[in-house]
């Protein structure tokens, strides 16, 4: 079957691929008995569905639907024992074995061997974006609210009395339909929210939340304690939310998250202690003397202490940390006041912002480099905005150098630059993707595995490119489309390599790199990739459920037939007619021509996911199944195109819906 026919195919049958850590049944949800899925492979709940996000955590998954539903599956999802370690999370990813074996070592519960499909959640918000860590999940509506709720099915029950509502056909939600127990954030009083302003865009880091509003403002959410432990919040001044009590009603409660290096720094600890600052072997053993007096006591019993020492403040009576109700506030960052803030985008635990103009600012944790200040920037955090100076990673013929778009992931940050090069006697335009941060796995992307890389360098064979351009008799840069960052460490990049006019048979070129210990780049093998490679064309949709896999039990060669059983077309080849135009149109890029490209936008039309409680799943095993196979209602004339995004030792592609 031909790159083009694919390239058709793909056009007309829509689906979810996934492929990588299927440990807690995310990419495959219909294969429970993997634990590895080295190649993509569709989801058959989601064929011929397109959505407006998605987002592949190690332990769950979500995904929006045309209607701007939330959908969730995952043993995260069904079975909270999971969340709680065990055994089994000190058993390598890497180990090859039968995810039943593991369970009869450390169990996790009785649905780890279940198909369990994704079950709808949220519903009536209009989603139009999520983000998600392991405790909790942010959505972005189309209005601009950001709901949070639990990502554990059994916490998301609806309080026993709800609230009033404005709505006289919802009274205080007695003629309400089923929902779950959720949370609207708001931003601080002292923001000043306009009645024309609303929130645009939000990311997430391990434990912290990033919004930027239609006019610029940035703002931030501690998700956790260690919301800011890195500075990563850009501010230290936080609202948390206080239950009730029978002396006080519930409101809000004003405190302080410094980062771990100031914190230690703090008048009450006398100073920054001096073992910290030289190595443990210079100093003398500590002396016994102190001014705290021991009661004695045998050695089952507990110290107990007294002090001369003023003892440290309470802790503010708030919620719980796992509550989503601990934070709900969005606090605008102080040093982006004034700064029109147009991208912003969050690793685990820093943060970056895009100005109008091009230039960037970073914070947050710098350990391994991922701010990109520079080398001569030693502080393992950054507690302000600091602007990136990218046009130190360039020669000085350089000039203009702007940023382009970010992103950010895990303990890396990639900046898209273009700038202007004077060589030559003339100046061309050029394109180029830099990168900083931990280098381990190769996610830098330049051909090296450094540890530390804190001036952002140029990731290879996908910066300078240049293309010929028939329209206009000259060469130009190629764009880069998108770039998504995954866990713990891989990339996947979407070059802009299609006609502007669209040709079915053609499309964007992909590139990935980096982390793959749990084969989430897809190329059927194991190890890290330091430079940017192509993956092949998507097989056919999975017709069976549990099928069209190749896992780590395939061993490190797989069966030819077996690999070309996959690739079965469900089409007809195309007339001759249209492979007359295929051959004239000829390859977009000097690229290999069996390679995975992804589709542009073109009308389609596409149709709801199935819809199935999960208490009737684990009632009736493989009714999950049956219902997977139902078909939901159809949207016509949607504006679609394929994505790929990065994930937690995962990769999904999938078409997306462009609003």
């Amino acid at each position: 079957m031909s790159q083009q026919d694919q390239m058709r195919q793909r056009a007309h049958l829509q689906g979810v691929y996934a492929w990588g850590s299927n440990r807690y049944n995310v990419v495959a949800p219909d294969a429970p008995q993997v634990t590895l899925i080295r190649s993509p492979r569709s989801i058959p709940f989601f064929d011929g569905v397109a959505l407006r996000d998605i987002n592949l955590k190690e332990k769950h998954g979500v995904a929006v639907d045309a209607n701007g539903d939330v959908y969730q599956w995952g043993l995260g999802f069904f079975d909270p024992a999971v969340l709680e370690p065990t055994a089994i999370e000190d058993v390598p990813l890497g180990r090859r074995r039968e995810k039943a074996g593991a369970n009869l070592t450390a169990p996790r519960g009785s649905t780890a061997s279940l198909v369990l499909n994704p079950v709808k959640t949220l519903t009536g918000k209009n989603i139009v974006k999520i983000e998600a860590t392991e405790e909790k999940i942010y959505a972005l509506s189309k209005d601009g609210h950001i709901y949070v709720f639990s990502a554990v099915q059994q916490l998301q029950a609806t309080p026993k009395y709800p609230g009033w509502s404005p709505n006289p056909l919802k009274l205080f939600n007695a003629f309400a339909g089923a929902d779950i127990d959720h949370e609207v954030l708001h931003p601080a009083p002292s923001a000043h929210w306009g009645s024309t302003e609303k929130v645009h865009d939000i990311i997430v880091g391990d434990h912290h939340l990033l919004s930027v509003s239609n006019k610029g403002r940035t703002f931030a959410t501690p998700i956790s304690e260690e919301g800011n432990a890195f500075g990563q919040l850009g501010t230290r001044r936080v609202w948390l939310n206080a239950p009730k009590t029978p002396d006080s009603k519930a409101g809000h409660v004003e405190t302080l998250l410094e980062p771990r290096v100031f914190a230690e720094l703090e008048e009450n600890h006398g100073g920054r202690p001096v073992s910290t600052l030289v190595p443990e072997g210079w100093l003398p053993a500590p002396t016994s003397e102190t001014n705290r007096t021991t009661k004695p006591r045998a050695r089952s019993e507990p110290a107990f202490e007294t002090s001369t020492d003023p003892a440290p403040p309470p802790k503010p009576l708030a919620e719980p940390v796992g509550s989503i109700r601990w934070c709900t506030t969005l606090h605008e960052i102080p040093a982006l006041r004034n700064i029109n803030v147009v991208q912003i985008a969050a690793g685990n635990e820093h943060s970056l912002a895009r100005t109008h103009d091009g230039r960037v600012l970073a914070w947050g944790r710098h350990t391994h480099g991922q701010c990109g200040l520079g080398p001569s920037f030693s502080m393992e955090c950054v507690p302000v905005p600091t602007e990136v100076v990218l046009s130190r990673s360039f020669p000085n013929s350089s000039m203009d150098v702007r940023a382009s778009s970010i992103a950010a992931g895990a303990d890396n940050s990639f900046f898209m630059t273009t700038r202007r090069e004077s060589s030559g006697g003339g100046i061309g335009m050029k394109i180029d993707l830099l990168s900083s941060g931990k280098g381990q796995w190769g996610t830098i992307g330049n051909a090296m595995w450094s540890q530390v890389v804190s001036q952002p360098s140029r990731v290879k064979t996908v910066s300078g490119l240049m293309e010929f351009s028939e329209a206009s008799g000259m060469t130009h840069p190629v764009p880069i489309h998108s770039i998504s960052v995954g866990k713990p460490g891989h990339v996947a990049l979407v070059l802009d390599t299609v006609e502007s006019a669209g040709h079915l048979a053609f499309g964007r070129d992909v590139m990935v790199w980096g982390a793959n210990a749990g084969f989430q780049l897809g190329l059927s093998k194991r190890s890290n990739l330091a430079v940017p490679q192509h993956l092949k064309p998507l097989p056919a949709l999975t017709a069976i459920a549990g099928g069209n896999i190749i896992s780590e039990q395939d061993g490190l060669v797989v069966n030819p037939a077996k690999a070309a059983a996959m690739s079965v077309a469900t089409l007809p080849t195309a007339d001759a007619k249209l492979r007359e135009a295929d051959i004239n149109s000829g390859a977009l890029t000097h690229m290999p021509h069996n390679r995975l490209q992804l589709a542009s936008k073109t009308k389609a039309d596409t149709r709801l996911p199935p819809s199935i409680a999960a208490k009737d799943q684990l009632a009736a095993p493989g009714a999950g199944s049956a219902a997977a196979a139902q078909q939901g209602k159809t949207k016509k004339g949607l504006t679609v195109e394929e994505s790929i995004k990065a994930g937690t030792v995962s990769t999904v592609v999938y078409w997306k819906i462009i609003e």
